[in-house]
């Protein structure tokens, strides 16, 4: 889907941005992704950010985000998600990592209502194709 893509590069640049390896700038990072509220947990309490290994925690937030992206999710791995989510809080007990790693499941949920909506926009499809093929008589 259209979010890995998009949750890798601005992964990429936000190491970049935090690291200081490559010069982006604040107004690069919203004309590039707007409100997206990954970004926005990015950039929100900086201030906690730089009281934590910020790389571990975003090399973290990464790993737990393209364990689960891109698949459908069954009722196990919503609860397995939420257990993690748990575990990554309790051992970051911080406010940035905090949303960090909210914004990544409301992605997470945000690609799921998008998965359902375009299953039953085919289904739909796909029954009006099978009532138009079957004969009038």
């Amino acid at each position: 889907m259209k979010y890995r893509m998009m949750v890798r590069n601005l992964f990429t640049d936000m190491y970049y941005f935090f690291n200081g390896e490559q010069p982006i700038g604040l107004r690069d990072l919203l004309e590039n992704y707007g409100n997206e509220p990954l970004l926005l947990a990015f950039i929100g309490d900086l201030q906690e950010a730089l009281k934590i290994p910020y790389n571990d925690v975003m090399q973290e937030a990464y790993q737990f985000y393209c364990k689960f992206c891109e698949r459908e999710l069954t009722e196990e791995d919503w609860d397995a998600a939420v257990k993690e989510i748990g575990e990554f809080g309790q051992k970051w007990q911080n406010n940035w990592c905090r949303g960090l790693i909210l914004a990544l499941l409301e992605l997470l949920e945000r690609e799921e209502k998008e998965r359902k909506a375009a299953q039953e926009k085919n289904g739909e499809d796909v029954a009006q194709e099978a009532q138009e093929l079957e004969p009038a008589a």
